[in-house]
C-alpha cells in the first residue's frame, strides 16, 4: 500500500510540476510580451520625446523669427487685454509712444496723447481705437496725430524718415513734436467669441500727410487760379459789354447809343442802367439808339426797346432811333411792333441833325419873346430876313406850325446864347 500510495503522490507530484512548469512558461511568453510592449513603448515614448524636442525646438524657432519679425517691423504693434492693458508691443510702438502706455482715454501711453489730423482737437475717449476694438468694431485705417512723450528713446536706423527724423518734444510749434498716424484695430476673440483684447497696428502717415498737404495746396492753388481766371473772364465780359455798348456825347443835350451784337436780358438791363446813369449825370434831353449792329430783332428784344424808351421818358429825355434795316423793318411790320411817338432817322448823321435843328427852331423861336421888352428886342422885319436867310428849312418848319416841340431847358438854353452872341 505505501509503495502505491508512493506512486500516487510521485505521479501527482510530476503533474504539479508540469503544470508549474507550464504556468512557468506561460509567464514566461507573458513577460517576454510585456517586455516586447515595454520596449516599444519605450521606444515610442523616446521618439515621442525626440518629436516633441524638435518641435519645441521648431516653435523657439519661429516664436524667435516672429519675435525677430514684430521686433524688426516699421509699424508699431499693440497689444491689449479686455481692460485695456498693455500685453504686448513692439519696439517701434514704444519708439512712437514711449514704454509706459496707460490702460485706456484720451492719452493712449503716458505723456503722448492723440489728437484729430487737425493736430488741436484731442481724439474723444469713446473714439479711442482700442476702445472700439474693445467694443467689437473695426478700426480702418484711422488717421490721428500723437505727440511724442518726454521720456521717448531714441530712433532706430529701420523707422522711417518721418520718424528717424522728427524732432524731440516740445522743440518745434504745436505739431512739430509729433507724428501722423494711422491706425488699424480689431478685436481679440476666444474660442467661444468672447472678445478678450485687442490688438492695433500704427502706420507712419508722415509721407501720406504731406502728400495730401501738397495736394490739398495744389488744389487750394487751383481753386485760386480758377477765381482770378474767372475774375479775369468777368473783367473782359464787363469791359467787352462796355466796348460794345458805349455812351457816347454828340452835343449838348445829346447822347448815342449804338448797339452791336444780340441784345438779351442780361444786356438790356446793364445799357438800361447805364443809359439811365449818364442821362441824369449829364442832365441829357435827347438819346439817339442806333440798332445799325443789330441784325435781328424779336418781340423780345422790341419789348427791351420799348421798355428803355419809358424809361429814358420818366427821365424826361427823347429817345429817337436809327440805323433800322430793312429786313429788321420789316420784321417789325409783320410782328405788329410798334415803338410809339418814337421817331426814326435814317442813320445818326441824320438823327442828329434833326435834333440840332429840331432845338435851333425852337430857339429862333423863342428867342423874339425872350428879347421882347428889352434893349436888345430886334425888329420884325429883320429878325424874319435873317431867319430866311440863315435857315430856310428852319423858316419853312416854322411855317408848318410844329406842334412836338419839347420845352426850352438847358440845352435849348445854350442855343440861346449862342443865337444873342451872333
Amino acid at each position: 500500500m505505501s509503495d502505491e500510495l508512493l506512486k500516487q503522490e510521485i505521479s501527482g507530484l510530476k503533474a504539479r510540476v508540469a503544470e508549474l512548469e507550464q504556468l512557468l512558461a506561460r509567464q514566461d511568453a507573458l513577460s517576454q510580451q510585456q517586455s516586447s510592449k515595454l520596449e516599444q513603448a519605450v521606444a515610442e515614448a523616446q521618439a515621442r520625446s525626440e518629436q516633441l524636442a524638435r518641435s519645441e525646438s521648431e516653435l523657439r524657432r519661429q516664436a524667435d523669427i516672429l519675435r525677430l519679425v514684430f521686433d524688426s517691423m516699421t509699424d508699431g504693434v499693440t497689444v491689449v487685454n479686455d481692460r485695456g492693458e498693455i500685453l504686448l508691443q513692439n519696439p517701434a510702438a514704444e519708439r512712437i509712444f514711449g514704454e509706459g502706455m496707460s490702460p485706456l482715454g484720451t492719452a493712449i501711453v503716458t505723456g503722448s496723447t492723440i489728437f484729430l489730423p487737425d493736430g488741436e482737437t484731442e481724439l474723444p475717449e469713446a473714439a479711442h481705437p482700442f476702445a472700439r476694438a474693445l467694443r467689437g468694431e473695426e478700426v480702418d485705417q484711422l488717421e490721428i496725430f500723437t505727440r511724442a512723450p518726454v521720456h521717448a528713446p531714441l530712433r532706430a536706423e529701420n523707422d522711417p524718415p518721418s520718424l528717424r527724423n522728427a524732432a524731440p518734444p516740445n522743440a518745434l510749434g504745436p505739431q512739430g513734436d509729433g507724428v501722423y498716424l494711422t491706425v488699424t484695430a480689431n478685436p481679440m476673440r476666444g474660442q467661444d467669441g468672447a472678445i478678450s483684447g485687442a490688438v492695433a497696428v500704427f502706420r507712419d502717415a508722415m509721407d501720406r500727410r504731406h502728400l495730401i498737404d501738397d495736394l490739398e495746396a495744389k488744389n487750394r492753388a487751383f481753386a485760386e487760379s480758377e477765381q482770378v481766371k474767372t475774375d479775369l473772364v468777368e473783367r473782359l465780359r464787363l469791359a467787352i459789354d462796355e466796348i460794345s455798348t458805349p455812351i457816347l456825347e454828340l452835343w449838348d443835350d445829346v447822347l448815342a447809343l449804338p448797339l452791336i451784337g444780340v441784345v438779351d436780358s442780361r444786356r438790356s438791363m446793364q445799357i438800361m442802367e447805364r443809359l439811365l446813369e449818364e442821362i441824369v449825370r449829364r442832365q441829357s434831353r435827347h438819346v439817339i439808339i442806333d440798332v445799325t449792329g443789330v441784325e435781328i430783332i424779336d418781340t423780345r428784344t422790341a419789348d427791351y426797346f420799348l421798355k428803355l424808351i419809358k424809361a429814358v421818358a420818366l427821365l424826361g429825355a427823347r429817345c429817337r432811333i436809327t440805323g433800322v434795316r430793312p429786313a429788321v423793318a420789316q420784321t417789325l411790320v409783320e410782328l405788329g411792333i410798334e415803338f410809339g411817338g418814337v421817331r426814326a432817322s435814317r442813320n445818326l448823321k441824320h438823327a442828329l441833325r434833326d435834333i440840332l435843328r429840331d432845338s435851333l427852331f425852337v430857339s429862333t423861336r423863342a428867342l423874339p419873346s425872350a428879347l421882347k421888352g428889352t434893349p436888345f428886342e430886334e425888329p420884325a422885319e429883320r429878325r424874319q430876313s435873317r431867319f430866311k436867310n440863315d435857315h430856310p428849312r428852319g423858316a419853312a418848319r416854322d411855317r408848318s406850325a410844329h406842334s412836338e416841340a419839347p420845352s426850352s431847358g438847358p440845352g435849348q438854353q445854350r442855343f440861346l446864347r449862342k443865337e444873342s452872341s451872333s
